[in-house]
């Protein structure tokens, strides 16, 4: 298919704002569990913002389907961009990044992530054909995950520095020199704030026409966002689908910024550099998911391809549990790629062909308040001190997989509704 020049714009602003982005995600957990070795102040962190999260992602999805998303993309991108420089500055000036600094950089870089991605598809979808929905999901997953291979790849680079004199090619010693000195925190902020900026100028040059009807809705942001839940209280099923289709990205959230750096630091006692290539490895599976996943399970629906990606996370999360081996974890971590990845690229198609667009934005938030619910208990759970003694993280992985499986369940008792087609064209209200 051809991609509408609106849609490539778009995604070349995401993928030069993403690899910065994806870097400072990586930098700041490692920071703050191991250079200002606080992995409490982490676990506090993350809650922090899933709380504040709760809240904005609501309202977050009436601003998606009231506003022109093309200003969303920008108004928030200098925002977060403006926080970014002051992050940075902030660094240059005291000589370290304070822990203040680096919860409101990371918070703002969360909460911008929980706007942007949610009007990105809900810009695919308007800007593009009903037939093209699977194609285009798949697409914007392989971007994605290219653009976070490449961003972790960075991250190992800036964290730990490069010192090369030479390499060998088939027996060879070829001189090579390459020096890299660790970046600090404060220039990966200012990295990150400037490709903001170029994204701006990049979406400013955006003209479409949407394939959509677009409406203005009148009313207050309750009544809004009551629209929403509404069209889900009439599909029962489809709550069903919404939450539990979540149930992976809750858990790779939850495993990325607050548990892995501890698991690699305290059970696999690895350095900075193992924990910037496990966002490689993860992102090799998402991108490998996003090229054959449809190929993958063509025939069979989408309800029974998420079940059995549901079942496969719960057995690898098993098998970290009981093992101490950093290959299984990279492993474990390529996997974790192709089950989450592939449950997006999935479950989003899914709901581009059960939810009109002019709803998609808060349909997709109030699902999303449960998905952070699930976040902040996690996080919760996992912020007590037992978790935090020697080796113990690992419980987390064993509570992660009892966590799926109940969301497995219940998606399978769900089945024979969930297969059935709702109308599309279904009025909003």
């Amino acid at each position: 298919m051809k991609y509408p020049l609106s849609l490539k714009l778009l995604i070349l602003s995401n993928i030069i704002s993403g690899l910065a982005q994806g870097i400072s995600m990586v930098a700041i957990p490692w920071y703050v569990a191991s250079v200002l070795k606080s992995p409490s102040s982490l676990g506090y962190m993350y809650t922090f913002t899933l709380c504040g999260s709760a809240v904005w992602g609501v309202y977050a999805g009436t601003l998606i389907d009231k506003y022109p998303r093309k200003k969303i993309f920008i108004w928030f991108s200098l925002i977060g961009g403006s926080l970014l420089m002051m992050g940075s500055i902030s660094g240059y000036i005291l000589g370290t990044v304070p822990l203040f600094m680096v919860l409101v950089v990371f918070a703002a870089t969360w909460y911008y992530n929980n706007i942007y991605f949610p009007a990105l598809y809900a810009f695919a979808q308007e800007v593009c054909e009903a037939k093209d929905y699977g194609k285009v999901n798949s697409f914007l997953e392989i971007q994605s995950q290219a653009t976070t291979i490449a961003s972790g790849g960075l991250a190992a680079i800036l964290l730990q520095g490069v010192e090369l004199d030479s390499f060998h090619l088939f027996g060879t010693n070829i001189p090579f020199h390459l020096h890299i000195h660790p970046w600090s925190l404060s220039s990966i902020f200012l990295t990150d704030g400037l490709t903001y900026f170029i994204a701006v100028v990049l979406i400013m040059k955006i003209k479409y026409t949407p394939h959509t009807e677009k409406h203005h809705e009148a009313g207050t942001f309750i009544e809004r966002l009551k629209t929403g839940a509404n069209f889900l209280n009439k599909h029962p099923a489809l709550w069903i689908f919404g939450v539990c289709s979540l149930s992976v990205f809750v858990v790779v959230l939850t495993h990325v910024i607050l548990l892995s750096p501890l698991y690699i630091k305290s059970h696999l006692n690895q350095s900075a550099g193992t924990y910037a290539l496990l966002d490689v490895y993860y992102a090799i599976g998402a991108l490998m998911a996003g090229v054959w996943i449809r190929q993958l399970f063509r025939g069979m629906s989408t309800v029974k391809a998420i079940i059995i990606l549901l079942f496969a996370t719960v057995a690898i999360l098993l098998l970290v549990t009981f093992t101490r081996s950093t290959l299984i974890f990279f492993i474990f971590s390529f996997i974790f790629g192709i089950t989450n990845a592939g449950t997006r690229v999935l479950r989003i198609t899914y709901l581009f062909h059960h939810v009109p667009n002019p709803l998609i934005g808060r349909v997709n938030s109030t699902l999303n308040v449960i998905s952070v619910l699930c976040r902040i208990l996690l996080s919760a759970i996992f912020s007590f001190a037992f978790f935090l003694r020697g080796d113990n993280i690992i419980w987390t992985y064993f509570f992660c997989a009892v966590f799926l499986l109940i969301n497995a369940i219940l998606m399978a008792t769900k089945y024979k509704e969930l297969v059935k087609d709702y109308s599309v064209a279904e009025s909003a209200n």
